[in-house]
């Protein structure tokens, strides 16, 4: 019997929701490829099709290297072109890494092909590889017990704030995306700034669509931070969250960004604040 969440892939709904496309069926696994260990010694690129690493992709391997796990390795794909010598086509990043950590050798999933059947897999994998999404990434790391995706997940938790939003929805009251944001801004500011600025937000427009946005949040927070580290009440704050315009401000910040460099979300705290505080100076006046 399966245990609780596990849903066998055969009885999975998804099936009768994409219902069987026309293609020819599958023919047995063992006549098309074969899956062994392969030494690494023995892994080539072949440069016709396959890109060179760039900064990004050097990042990236450094992270797998500095995090390396077989279990999150999964097998590469490679194609045997001549007897003991693979091309990869997918997974140099993890092929490089492997190597780079000592391994001798990497699980891999071998095709037979010329040169024009390697191109044809290359592109075919990368055409249909399914991006994660944020949000399902974050859901990922508070099942596998990451502290602070848990703090952010039991702060939304608390005040009803859902991540439920389907892809390409717009984002109603009480619902984000901004998962992400919220996740460096609890490690920056801390879980009584971050708490502060959602609670500030919700109040000062109550009801209000596509209000927690990441570029939203993270100005807010910027300001909630600032104030609070000064020592103070966050209620002119209050007032000019009450009467700002998100999408406007964000416009407003670009084009401050393109005149004086910076990142977006703080020059958006940045005209936050001048609101606030000219608002102070014709109260004084």
């Amino acid at each position: 019997m399966p245990l609780p969440d596990l849903e066998p892939i055969i009885e999975s709904p998804e099936l009768a929701r994409i219902g069987k496309p026309q293609g020819p069926e599958a023919p047995p696994a063992g006549e098309a490829i074969r899956l062994e260990f392969i030494p690494v010694s023995a892994l080539t690129v072949d440069r016709r099709y396959q890109r060179r690493t760039s900064d990004g992709s050097r990042s990236r391997i450094r992270k797998i290297v500095s995090d390396f796990s077989w279990s999150k390795f999964g097998a590469i794909a490679v194609t045997e072109v001549h007897e003991g010598l693979y091309a990869i086509i997918d997974g140099q990043h993890r092929a490089l890494a492997a190597t780079l950590i000592g391994a001798d050798a990497v699980p891999a999933v071998i095709a037979r092909g010329d040169l024009a059947a390697q191109a044809k897999d290359f592109v075919g994998i990368n055409s249909v590889r399914t991006s994660v999404a944020a949000i399902d990434k974050f859901r990922a790391r508070v099942a596998s017990g990451d502290v602070v995706a848990i703090a952010v997940d039991e702060m939304l938790k608390e005040l009803e704030i859902s991540t439920d939003v389907p892809a390409g929805a717009g984002i109603r009251h009480k619902e984000t995306r901004a998962v992400s944001t919220l996740e460096k801004l609890q490690k920056r500011l801390g879980r009584g700034v971050v708490f502060t600025t959602l609670e500030t937000m919700l109040d000062a427009q109550p009801g209000q669509n596509n209000l927690l946005t990441a570029f939203a949040i993270d100005a807010t927070a910027t300001v909630v931070g600032k104030m609070l580290d000064a020592g103070r009440e966050l209620s002119r704050l209050d007032s000019v969250l009450a009467e700002t315009d998100f999408e406007t401000l964000k416009e407003e910040a670009q084009q401050l960004q393109k005149l004086t460099g910076g990142q977006t979300s703080a020059k958006g705290a940045q005209l936050l604040l001048q609101k606030v505080n000219k608002g102070l100076r014709e109260k004084i006046a």
